[in-house]
């Protein structure tokens, strides 16, 4: 469009300089009754005329190819090449931590080593070390923050900037504090044999507790080796029958260090007096006979 526009002003200029260089001598008089300012006046009205044609095209060319122009201008389409700006997610630079499960924290890595503080879940806490492997973090306490411990790793996540962590080396493996192992030690002996009426005679030990370890329940096993009858029961407890029908008058619930109970076979149906009996006593740290146990055999005759 812009080259069609400078093509029609160039032509209109021509149009004028070719007006501007008509003929404009003096007129040529031919005869006696010309008049010559005459024939010079009607060239120069014909040079003026032909020159206001010209300028009259121009604008009528300009205005028309002005108008063609604002008619047909393109329109422009833009297309950003921006592109949107990325969402940053930012990392904190103090490393925290949060566990998945409740987990201990200790004053170094292992169950040997004592606990003095917890992470929740849903807590996080500062961690300001590491171990070698990646076993262990080293956190602010939650239970005195002015304080570190050992956290596993197992149940653990931590977010941000781990990389400018210390390397922690662990401190010594704690010496265990002495424990004194328990003794498990009794002492039995015959006591007496009652008549319980009805034909049936009850057998009675003494037990004594010397040892450590507090005895729960018992067992006794009796043997008559002369009619060969054998009795035997389980109790719960240490009862102390009377002499005389053998109702029971005392039950102690269990023997602790130091102390003195009473327990029996079952009656016999025969009086053992005078015969060989074998008895074997055995005594558990807990109820039903389960626990530590242990027992001893006597032999005596009533």
């Amino acid at each position: 469009m812009f080259k069609k526009f400078i093509s029609i002003i160039a032509s209109v200029f021509l149009i004028l300089v070719s007006a501007c260089n008509m003929p404009g001598g003096p007129a040529v008089v031919n005869g006696a009754n010309q008049d010559p300012t005459a024939a010079i006046q009607t060239q120069a009205a014909e040079i003026v005329a032909s020159t206001a044609a010209a300028q009259t095209a121009l604008a009528n060319a300009a205005a028309s190819t002005l108008a063609a122009m604002a008619t047909n201008t393109p329109e422009f389409t833009f297309t950003s090449s921006l592109t949107p700006t990325p969402t940053f997610t930012l990392t904190p630079t103090v490393p925290m931590v949060s566990v998945s499960v409740q987990t201990n924290c200790r004053t170094g890595p292992g169950p040997a080593y004592d606990v003095v503080g917890v992470l929740p879940v849903g807590k996080t806490a500062e961690v300001v070390g590491r171990t070698s492997d990646g076993g262990y973090w080293i956190i602010r306490n939650p239970a005195n923050p002015a304080t570190n411990c050992w956290l596993w790793g197992q149940y653990a996540t931590v977010t941000g900037n781990t990389g400018a962590l210390p390397i922690v080396t662990p401190p010594p493996t704690p010496t265990p504090a002495f424990t004194p192992t328990p003794t498990a030690s009794f002492n039995m002996v015959y006591s007496s044999t009652e008549d319980c009426g009805g034909g049936l005679y009850g057998i009675k030990f003494q037990i004594t507790n010397n040892g450590s370890v507090t005895w729960e329940s018992n067992r006794v096993i009796a043997t008559d080796q002369v009619t060969a009858e054998t009795n035997t029961i389980d109790r719960n407890n240490f009862p102390n029958f009377n002499a005389i029908g053998c109702a029971l008058v005392s039950a102690d619930l269990n023997l602790e260090a130091g102390e003195v109970g009473i327990t029996s076979a079952s009656a016999f149906s025969t009086n053992p007096a005078g015969h060989s009996i074998t008895a074997t006593i055995r005594v558990c740290s807990l109820d039903g006979m389960a626990g530590l146990c242990m027992e001893k055999t006597i032999t005596f005759t009533p």
